[in-house]
């Protein structure tokens, strides 16, 4: 099976070529510069570079190439928002039903994600789209009067909580519209301001056939993205047992297929984000999906879960398989989900957890080191990644006992700059 992969994901490469697949990689100037491994390329079965994934003209020679070489690519995927749109671009032209530019549109805008979540019966955040990001002044008290406060200001095509803030007063609101300023990685200029939703946050994974889930799990954010201290501290996530919580289970299957449908995404990976209320009880509130893995150590919490690589799951289903031959198992814990740990602030890390003691803690199942000693990082919103884990306990007081103690007992520590 011929398969186009935009991005560089060593894992999900890896598991494909053992599958036999071929794979033709489509890999970014940011890939190029955090050093795929040459003898993964080697072993491609071709690869492509384009400067970023919004780049149409590029895209289009990259589809053209593939045609000229009589490639019968059979699935496009994408890994990270960022090549979604391309993923669809590059389907499109090379004759594929999906992923297409509609359904790429939808899971990457948050504006029309929202107006398809309500066609499929999902409740959502009252926003309002401003203009392309420019000198034009935006006067805040008329969305204040519509939406009230506090209000969300974020950019519609977004990643995680980048360029994402909240304003309490008129005044956060006005100094918010005015900066205007976007990551660069972000090529879009246009804003969404809309109703800050109270309550729980939760994240929803899941792999499709013909409309029908592999499996679906519901994670519950420890706190809400928005209301993190800072990016090390309670910055995870637990999954839900399905038994702790039935009734949310099938109300979220039941509204997550009428969603697929509006959204064109019969099969696949998606992640989907929500809101409930403070108590748990009443129907959730639509946040935003996309058609990509879960990020930051979700897709190892999952795998811990499921006894089963998550990854290898969404091979099975991309490479055409049955999921028969999936082993999923019994959890080996009850409650099991992902922690970051991170410096509270900015500077170049001196000291990171020991991975021996890592390693003998029973409440730690995997982890991962995204820096390292001598690194200089910049913890300034939710999704700046240093250490990850994966954590589980046998009972949910347990799992909170276990992120409270490893946030105090694992640090990562920094060396200011003018502290140099």
């Amino acid at each position: 099976m011929h398969i186009v992969f935009c991005k560089w994901d060593r894992s999900m490469l890896r598991i494909l070529l053992a599958r036999g697949a071929a794979v033709h990689l489509v890999l970014d100037d940011y890939d190029w510069a955090h050093g795929p491994d040459p003898a993964l390329l080697a072993r491609a079965a071709s690869v492509h570079r384009v400067r970023h994934f919004d780049s149409i003209d590029e895209l289009s020679a990259v589809a053209v190439d593939l045609m000229l070489s009589g490639a019968p690519v059979e699935k496009v995927t994408g890994f990270t928002e960022f090549s979604q749109f391309g993923a669809g671009h590059l389907a499109h032209l090379l004759g594929l039903d999906s992923p297409s530019p509609r359904s790429a549109a939808a899971t990457r805008d948050k504006r029309l994600m929202k107006l398809r979540a309500a066609e499929a019966g999902w409740r959502h955040a009252r926003f309002r789209s401003l203009p392309t990001a420019g000198p034009t002044e935006t006067d805040p008290l008329p969305l204040v009067a519509e939406l009230g406060l506090p209000l969300v200001v974020k950019p519609v095509t977004g990643m995680g909580t980048l360029s994402t803030a909240k304003a309490e007063s008129v005044d956060e609101l006005r100094t918010l519209l005015a900066g205007r300023a976007l990551a660069p990685e972000l090529h879009s200029r246009q804003l969404l301001v809309e109703e800050f939703v109270a309550g729980r946050e939760y994240h929803v994974d899941a792999v499709w056939r013909d409309a029908e889930p592999w499996f679906l799990c519901i994670s519950r954010y420890l706190e809400p993205r928005l209301s993190l201290a800072g990016a090390g501290r309670r910055n995870g996530a637990v999954i839900v047992p399905r038994d702790d919580d039935p009734q949310l289970y099938a109300w979220v299957e039941e509204r997550h297929r009428a969603l697929n449908k509006v959204l064109g995404l019969g099969s696949g990976v998606t992640h989907l984000e929500m809101f409930r209320d403070p108590e748990g009880g009443g129907e959730p509130v639509f946040s935003e999906i996309a058609s990509r893995p879960a990020g930051a150590f979700a897709p190892e919490a999952l795998s811990a879960h499921l006894g089963v690589d998550f990854r290898e799951v969404w091979a099975e289903e991309l490479t055409g398989g049955s999921g028969e031959s999936l082993g999923f198992g019994p959890p080996p814990h009850r409650y099991i989900g992902w922690l970051n740990l991170a410096p509270p602030t900015a500077g170049v890390l001196t000291e990171l957890p020991d991975e021996e003691a890592l390693r003998a803690d029973p409440a730690i199942l995997d982890w991962e080191f995204v820096h390292r000693t001598g690194d200089h990082v910049e913890p300034d919103h939710a999704s700046a990644w240093c250490v990850l884990l994966v954590v589980g306990a046998p009972t949910a007081a347990g799992f909170e006992s276990a992120v409270e103690r490893i946030e105090r007992q694992y640090r990562c520590v920094v060396e200011r700059k003018e502290e140099r």
